[in-house]
């Protein structure tokens, strides 16, 4: 990782000209969000591992191939790069702390318990039985899934349309990502938002979407154990 200076909005940008890359990453951008929305909300998965194969393909594979043969570009210049490290160390931590209260809080809610964890029978047809090392594949398989899903918002979109919008991206791509929220307990729902915005604001800092792919993964398991010890304490056992 590199200790550069950082810069809010990177200009770098590969050799067609920015204005071609923005408009790329606008039309594609736009088919891969209406095509996740309709896996998410409209086709059936009929298991977890569908729907994760699925997301991955349409997430990571089609803007990276954007990148690499319609635009002739480098997937680094979309932030697919170490970045900073000290700032990503800061950042991080200092997001995952700050969450932790509401995690909490809202992992004790009804709705949050009526939800999560997403690898109950309920959501997903499960591909083996209900153990811990059925806990820690779903949650492996959920950070491949959110690795494509930080890299399309903060780093192929928010990067390729910074090329055009200038800071004004980190609004268009925090609204897709909040939309694809709908459907999730609200305190999640209305949360959305602002930490699409956050972990936006934190790869134009670092230069990368790596830190906002972490904070989601690590956030997402921490909150998948709160809600078992909540069942658990209300005398749902899940295995």
């Amino acid at each position: 990782m590199t200790e550069e200076n950082p810069s809010v909005i990177k200009t770098v940008h590969g050799p067609s000209s920015p204005t071609r890359e923005y408009l790329i990453t606008f039309m594609v951008g736009a088919f891969v969000f209406a095509f996740t929305w309709m896996n998410q909300y409209v086709w059936r998965n009929p298991t977890y591992e569908n729907y994760i194969v699925v997301s991955i393909g349409l997430l990571f594979f089609i803007p990276l191939l954007s990148i690499l043969l319609l635009m002739r570009s480098s997937p680094e210049t979309f932030g697919l790069a170490a970045g900073n490290a000290r700032l990503s160390w800061r950042y991080g931590i200092g997001m995952v702390m700050i969450m932790l209260p509401f995690l909490f809080i809202i992992s004790r809610t009804s709705s949050a318990m009526d939800y999560y964890p997403l690898f109950r029978p309920k959501r997903y047809t499960p591909m083996f039985p209900l153990s811990w090392g059925y806990v820690i594949y779903f949650e492996l398989l959920y950070g491949m899934y959110l690795l494509a899903w930080e890299w399309f918002f903060r780093g192929f979109l928010l990067f390729g349309l910074a090329r055009g919008m200038g800071s004004w991206a980190l609004i268009a791509q925090a609204i897709p990502f909040w939309l694809l929220h709908w459907g999730k307990p609200w305190p999640e729902f209305m949360g959305a938002l602002v930490a699409g915005l956050a972990l936006g604001f934190v790869a134009l800092r670092t230069g990368s979407f790596l830190t906002g792919f972490l904070v989601h993964w690590v956030i997402a398991i921490l909150f998948d154990l709160l809600v078992m010890l909540a069942l658990s304490s209300q005398g749902v056992r899940l295995f």
